[in-house]
């Protein structure tokens, strides 16, 4: 993750403000696994696992089969009233579900019994997934804190994470480190890192005006989008001698980033801009020159699919739902479809 071109960039120190981790008890809880499969329930997609999001009209999980540019919506899952909302990890092949008291389930895809992950309970979370999706935070709505995820392969564990702060926007590393960003009065944002494990907070920098933060995949390093001077840094080695690298600019059609993510094998990253709905796949080691793809989908996210450099790019409802594709010489645009049966499975069948 860590090949960077160019030359260091000055991080701008503020006074640290402390926010504690707190682990309440550590708690662990085993991945279910197994399948509840219905042979008599309606199936009408196939092939590999694209990509899973939760369908709020019918009130379960989706699932997409195939790949992009000739994909399949199978029935809505888990859409008997248990679960008010999920988030999948769909490179783990594991989806988080969350019920309307604030609890927290997990469960593997495209099969398995999802279960409760935590005792612990948090109101309306946002939750974040690592880039491996080995761990992942349940950001509270207001910012103050969360609930630390990790394991989630093999054996999760959970603890209680505070802010002093609240963060307007968080990341969590594969082993379970986490950056925060907290907005000020002036409009600038507050970087800070919190390395797993540690109770004391490490400063990274100060954004003029919040864009995004993304970790790469298994090491100490971080992109940092700036939406007010048009540029992505890397904050490398968080937990050594910290620097602060440029990876991209102005030039290479930056503008207004407001979602960035790492490939899988952390050779490339794609930038989501606000101001030209453009987005652009950066070559990590600098060895190529950037690539802008337009998308006339208005892009609202980056929500990483199966595959390498695979991301669904808007949500369902706003009209065609577009995935960006990076993974050949020239990125591309394939539309998913999502008006496939509304069909239904019996609760706990992922699958």
């Amino acid at each position: 993750m860590s090949c960077w071109p160019s030359r260091p960039l000055s991080a701008i120190l503020f006074s640290v403000v402390a926010f504690a981790l707190a682990s309440c008890g550590s708690t662990t809880h085993p991945l279910a696994s197994g399948s509840t499969g219905n042979p008599g329930a309606q199936t009408v997609a196939a092939g590999p696992l694209l990509g899973a999001w939760w369908d709020p009209q019918a009130g379960g999980l989706r699932l997409l089969y195939g790949v992009p540019g000739a994909a399949s919506e199978g029935p809505a899952i888990d859409n008997d009233g248990t679960y008010s909302g999920a988030l999948a990890c769909v490179r783990g092949k594991i989806a988080i579900l969350t019920t309307s008291a604030g609890g927290l389930s997990l469960g593997a895809l495209p099969q398995g019994l999802p279960a409760s992950v935590t005792s612990e309970t948090i109101s309306k979370p946002q939750i974040v997934f690592s880039p491996s999706c080995t761990a992942a935070l349940a950001l509270s709505s207001d910012g103050s804190g969360g609930i630390l995820l990790q394991g989630l392969l093999s054996r999760p564990t959970s603890s209680r994470v505070s802010f002093a702060e609240p963060a307007g926007a968080a990341a969590v590393a594969d082993d379970g480190s986490i950056l925060t960003a907290s907005q000020r009065a002036d409009g600038t944002a507050a970087v800070q890192f919190l390395a797993a494990g540690n109770s004391s907070p490490r400063i990274v920098t100060t954004l003029s005006r919040l864009g995004a933060l993304a970790f790469l995949p298994g090491a100490p390093s971080a992109m940092l989008a700036d939406a007010g001077t048009n540029t992505v840094v890397e904050a490398g080695n968080l937990t050594g001698n910290l620097n602060l690298v440029p990876v991209a600019g102005p030039s290479d059609g930056v503008a207004q980033p407001f979602a960035i993510r790492a490939s899988a094998d952390g050779h490339w990253a794609v930038i989501a801009n606000q101001a030209s709905g453009t987005l652009v796949r950066i070559d990590l080691s600098g060895q190529s020159a950037a690539a802008r793809t337009l998308c006339r989908c208005s892009p609202s996210m980056l929500d990483p699919l199966a595959g390498n450099l695979v991301f669904r790019v808007n949500a369902p409802g706003t009209g065609t739902v577009w995935a960006y594709d990076g993974n050949g010489s020239a990125p591309r645009l394939a539309f998913l479809p999502v008006d496939g049966a509304l069909g239904t499975k019996p609760h706990g069948a992922l699958r």
